[in-house]
Order: structure tokens, then sequence, then C-alpha cells
């Protein structure tokens, strides 16, 4: 059985959807599956980068407007890929989360939505990275009898890997550490007045930092607050494994990455009660109940005082169940049950 899975976002190495399409090409290069041909559509330059387990098939321009070939299987795995099979074959596709539909202007809104109904419409099955996406899934689309499949995302195991703290960061104070990429929908303003109150920690936030928002940001902020830009791998792990705590205040996930990351290292996370998060920290994170500065500044003073090995422990034993194999077995499970159903249809039809 062929299956292609669509590893475009490789374009964008250093975005998420880039680190999850990197992660598929690692796991699938080390982890061959003999039943199966698994070919990835990927750009030119990542061409034999994840070994001999695989197929390649390189991007080329043409193929944003004709069917990719001829495959079994063919897993999008995210929600606007632009590139698309041949009708006749059985396409899976996966969707990240909602968050355009909240802030973006309306037309653009209006457009994205058709673009994402008929992605939709065009899958035999379509996917969730969790329940709260799913279940958000009726506000927007029509899945037209199909059963939603919650399949949680796979996160890289950082636990193992090499560390470096950042460049240009020397200080001894401990630190908090929030992730991701600095955006209005992360909602780190509400950690600035909150940082005040809590003068003999400093407030590390790494990510992308090119935005309006990481400027006003950086205007508003004390002493005790520091933007650092896009972090190296090595230097994740480093502000992982050295911070006291995760603060993640964010408003829209679809499944929440650095809260499962700080779990890997056994830290405290506290994020906000929204969307998935609650899903992804379960009784192992504490949650912000509301953005007054001081009620923030008791929940971590009470989250750190009752923080307990057993506690770290347990917190990685839940990032353990997010591991990139139990996700890629849920999908290989799903391509091969798709790809004999198909068989098997096509047994009826020639009775």
């Amino acid at each position: 059985m062929k299956v292609l899975v669509d590893l475009s976002m490789l374009r964008h190495p250093y975005c998420g959807l880039g680190q999850v399409a990197l992660n598929y090409g690692r796991w699938l290069g080390t982890h061959p599956q003999p039943d199966l041909d698994v070919i990835l559509l990927l750009p030119k330059e990542y061409v034999g980068a994840f070994g001999d387990g695989v197929q390649y098939l390189p991007l080329r321009n043409h193929y944003r407007f004709l069917p990719v070939g001829h495959f079994d299987v063919w897993h999008s795995i995210h929600q606007l890929s632009p590139f698309h099979p041949s009708p006749d074959t059985i396409r899976i596709l996966t969707i990240h989360d909602f968050n355009l539909l909240y802030y973006k202007t309306p037309a653009k809104r209006r457009r994205y939505q058709r673009l994402l109904q008929h992605e939709c419409d065009s899958a035999r099955k379509v996917c969730f990275i969790s329940r709260f996406v799913a279940d958000e899934a009726p506000r927007f689309l029509d899945l037209k009898g199909k059963e939603p499949i919650v399949i949680y995302n796979g996160v890289e195991n950082l636990a193992d890997g090499p560390q470096e703290p950042p460049q240009g960061w020397c200080s001894a104070r401990p630190f908090f550490l929030s992730m991701g990429v600095v955006t209005e929908k992360k909602n780190l303003a509400a950690l600035l007045p909150m940082m005040r109150l809590l003068p003999d920690y400093d407030l590390l936030i790494a990510g992308n930092d090119s935005s309006d928002y990481a400027r006003r940001l950086r205007n508003e902020a004390g002493a005790n607050v520091h933007l650092l830009g896009t972090v190296s791998d090595a230097e994740r792990r480093w502000l992982y494994a050295h911070c006291t705590a995760l603060l993640f205040p964010s408003l829209f996930e679809g499944f929440g990455l650095p809260v499962v990351e700080a779990m890997q290292f056994g830290k405290p996370v506290f994020c906000s009660t929204a969307t998935s998060l609650p899903e992804v920290g379960g009784d192992v994170a504490c949650y912000f109940q509301n953005w007054n500065p001081d009620n923030m500044a008791e929940t971590v003073r009470q989250g750190l005082r009752d923080f307990t090995p057993e506690q770290a422990e347990g917190a990685r034993r839940r990032a353990a169940l997010f591991s990139y194999d139990r996700h890629m077995e849920s999908y290989l499970g799903l391509y091969r049950a798709m790809g004999d159903a198909d068989a098997q249809s096509l047994l009826s039809n020639e009775r």
C-alpha cells in the first residue's frame, strides 16, 4: 500500500507546523513499515534527510495546480496544504485549530472557512489534535456525517538532547519561562503586572518576537522581563531544564505544545483555562482563574509551594501520554484501516 505523507511545511522548519513535519520525517525514517510504502512529499533539500526507510517526492511548483500522482492513502498533516492527491486517493486530513476564525477580519474569516470546508469535503477521514478542537468543529464546518477522530499531537522528547544557555543570557537569578511565537493570542501582556509582584524572579519569553505586539511588550515590560527571540533546540532544552516554571496564559490553543514540553522536564506549569489547555495539562497543571495580577501572583506562589518531587514525576508521566510513538502508531493504524477498507470495497464492486 502506497501512503503519501505531506511534509510540505518543511518549507518553514522553525514554525510549529514545520516542527511537526520535521518530527514526522524523523520518526518515519527510523521506524520502517514493511507493509507500507511510505512516501514523503517535501522540499527538495530534504530528499534523503530521513534515511532509506522512506521514499521521497520533492515538491514541484506545478503540484499546486495539478494532482500529485496516485497513492492509496494521502495524509495532509495540517489543514490548508496547497497540495492535493488525485480524486481516487483516500485522503486523511488533520485539523489543528480554528484560531484564524476568531481574530481575522470578517472577509478573511469567510474565505478561510470556505477553504477549510473544501478541504474537509475532499477528505475521507477528518482528524483533530484535541477533543476541544473536535468539539469546536460543528461551529465552523459541516462534517457531512464523518465521525471526528481525535489523535493527540505527538511531542518530541526534549529531555535527553544537548543543552546550551541562550546567547547573551548570563543571569543566575531564578526565572520563569514562556515559550512560543509572541502574538496577541498568547496573552503575554497579562504576565507583565504580575511579574512586578514577583521581583525575585525573571521572566524569559522565547519565540519569534518580530510582531508589533512583541514591540509593545518590550516597551511595557519591567526590568525582570526579557524577550529572547527565536531560540535553537539546544537553547530551548536548557530553558526548560533550568526554569522554575512555565507560564502559559494563552487564550487560543488547539493543543498547547509548551505545556507538554515543560512537563517532560518535570516542571510546574501555570496556564489559562482557555480552549484545549485544561485537556492537555489535566490535574498536573495549575490554572489562572482570572487576570488580576494579585490573584495570578498568588496562584504562582501557592503552586510553587505545593509542588513536590512526586508531582514532578506525575508531570513526566503525563507528558509521556503525548509521545510520538503513540501519535504515529494511531495514524499508521488509520492508514492501514483505510487501505484495507478501500481494497474490500473494490472487491465487492468487482463481484
